[in-house]
């Protein structure tokens, strides 16, 4: 079902393509352009910026809901590690105000998943990026 949104994500573009593509078509055969085709140019170009910054925001809103303390349980050699994920997508491991990584993490999904990976050594919830229940969601 989910495959079928994505899906549906695709034609939205493609319909908002289709009159941009035809202005274009029509100023390359005339092999000139008025001011009329490029006010028409500019106003097809309006529903797709839209529709992507739209994309973008949701994009970002829902990355924002992993910003936050998570209390590691199965970081190497550390019972009380702390992972800080910050809004600028940076990420660092604190243990007794040490820090022991540090780097950018990425949010990722589509249709049923979501995926935060830390750096390029794991993903959160999984391996040593694994946390308890006692998480405290901050917003900067």
């Amino acid at each position: 079902m989910w495959a079928l949104g994505e899906l549906m994500f695709w034609i939205i573009y493609l319909i908002l393509l289709l009159p941009l593509a035809w202005i274009v078509a029509r100023l390359m055969r005339e092999k000139k352009s008025t001011v009329r085709e490029f006010v028409y140019l500019t106003i097809a170009l309006i529903p797709i910026t839209l529709f992507s910054y739209i994309q973008y925001i949701n994009q970002r809103n829902a990355e924002l809901e992993y910003v936050g303390v998570y209390y590691l349980t199965e970081y190497p050699n550390c019972d009380t590690c702390v992972l800080n994920l910050n809004s600028d997508n940076a990420y660092t491991v604190i243990f007794d105000d040490r820090t022991l990584e540090q780097g950018k993490w990425k949010y990722s999904s589509g249709g049923d998943y979501w995926i935060v990976d830390i750096g390029k050594n794991g993903q959160l919830g999984s391996g040593k990026y694994k946390y308890n229940d006692r998480k405290n969601n901050f917003k900067e």
